[in-house]
């Protein structure tokens, strides 16, 4: 078991997600935030299934490469939109 995640696994898995709709995926070690373009998005969408597809997929990585074990992955959505109005596009701002 690694303490991570090796990043051209997770690069390679949230670029096969990255396209249509979705702006961009981060992650933590039990949590995954998709972001969508815009807000009005979100509503509509969160219930596809291929987000579902996602939270899997990032859960099997979670538990082959990290320690303990975990039965869920926290999912959450946010948007481009968001990002750049409240938060200036300053990824530092956002996540403080």
């Amino acid at each position: 078991m690694f303490d991570y995640i090796p990043d051209d696994i997770l690069k390679s898995f949230t670029t096969f997600y990255e396209k249509e709709d979705i702006w961009q995926i981060h992650s933590g070690d039990y949590w995954l935030t998709i972001f969508l373009y815009k807000e009005d998005q979100i509503g509509s969408n969160k219930d596809l299934p291929k987000y579902n597809d996602i939270k899997k997929g990032y859960l099997e990585l979670v538990n082959k490469y990290l320690n303990p074990v975990i039965k869920e992955i926290h999912l959450t959505f946010d948007s481009k939109e968001n990002f750049e109005k409240k938060f200036g596009g300053s990824w530092y701002d956002y996540y403080h």
